[in-house]
């Protein structure tokens, strides 16, 4: 019988499970490469950590600190949810660095604390503010840029008809739809019709061909959609947009407006010219949790425009904890697991 000690973090009310110790480390020379071997061989971690009977909170995600393969990193994490392994993640990020800096894994200093973590999508530079022992704000911002991949797609649904989205990659190629195209008001009344609604989409744009990332390649079938609300102006002049995320398999959607969703949707505005660059926007999920973004830098990235985001929030430890491995439980997942633990 093995443990896997873990921490959960909750960002905007999506939980991130955090590994921290009993799981070896992996082979590689890179997260990427690490990643990757965890991706064929071990898959049995994910499922330990999110599937029922350990898993099954209706937005949990899992990450696990490896050691980094870049010079200057502090630490590596790799990604994992329900869809698979995302290469970036903005509150898998926040998560982590929460994680290891108030569990003294990383030392923590009273102010601004510098952290860089390596994702398998590359580096994420990251400012923590802390007081007290506990991380009160948490900005990144991603080394690798965000780039629209395609605008003004269709895809024809028998249920819908035919609708107008745009791809974004930002650590996964999101579909962006414009929430009030589809009748959405980004409510959480409407959790189940949105859920229905992601699942009908995806299915129909897997149909069609996929966009290749210039420096990861094929990322497989589209996983998320990402609808975004029309931006608003408040009277202190402040900008704020609804923003919801829907992963693939699941039957609920994000808690939280997300970092790499809300990044998608700003940058889709910058391209569109209906936002400046450096506007800050306060993005807000259908539960009214929130995330503070902006784009913050246009660039040439593999010939196409690419734009640095800087998001920013806050989240708090819920739990510390171990999962129990026990491969007498028929429920114990077997891909690769009892290969990694300590």
């Amino acid at each position: 019988m093995k443990h896997i000690e873990v921490v959960d973090v909750h960002v905007g009310g999506d939980l991130h499970r955090i590994v921290l110790g009993g799981i070896a480390e992996l082979p590689g020379s890179s997260v990427l490469e690490k990643m990757s071997y965890l991706r064929a061989h071990a898959d049995g971690l994910r499922r330990i950590l999110l599937h029922e009977p350990r898993g099954g909170h209706p937005s949990l995600f899992a990450d696990l600190v490896v050691q980094p393969g870049t010079p200057g990193a502090d630490a590596g994490f790799i990604i994992m949810e329900l869809m698979g392994y995302p290469l970036i993640s903005g509150t898998n990020t926040m998560s982590t660095v929460i994680a290891l800096l108030e569990t003294g894994r990383l030392t923590m200093t009273e102010g601004t604390n510098q952290v860089v973590l390596e994702a398998p999508g590359g580096l994420i530079d990251v400012t923590a503010e802390c007081e007290n022992g506990k991380v009160t704000s948490v900005t990144y911002k991603a080394n690798t840029p965000t780039f629209v991949a395609a605008s003004d797609l269709v895809v024809d649904m028998p249920s819908r008809g035919v609708v107008r989205y745009d791809i974004v990659w930002s650590g996964a190629f999101y579909p962006v739809i414009r929430a009030a195209d589809v009748g959405f008001d980004l409510i959480r009344e409407e959790e189940e019709d949105i859920v229905s609604f992601s699942k009908s989409f995806i299915e129909a744009v897997n149909q069609l061909p996929r966009p290749v990332h210039p420096v990861f390649g094929e990322e497989g079938p589209i996983s998320f959609v990402v609808y975004a609300g029309e931006l608003q102006t408040g009277e202190d002049d402040s900008s704020s947009c609804r923003v919801c995320c829907y992963e693939s398999p699941r039957n609920s959607v994000c808690r939280a407006p997300a970092g790499v969703p809300s990044t998608s949707v700003l940058v889709n505005l910058v391209n569109k010219g209906l936002l400046d660059l450096g506007e800050c926007v306060r993005t807000v999920s259908i539960f009214g949790t929130s995330l503070q973004a902006n784009i913050t830098r246009k660039l040439d990235y593999h010939g196409k425009d690419g734009f640095e985001a800087m998001v920013t929030g806050s989240g708090w430890i819920t739990s510390k904890s171990q999962i129990v491995v026990d491969f007498s439980d028929p429920l114990t997942p077997q891909e690769g697991l009892e290969e990694i633990l300590n």
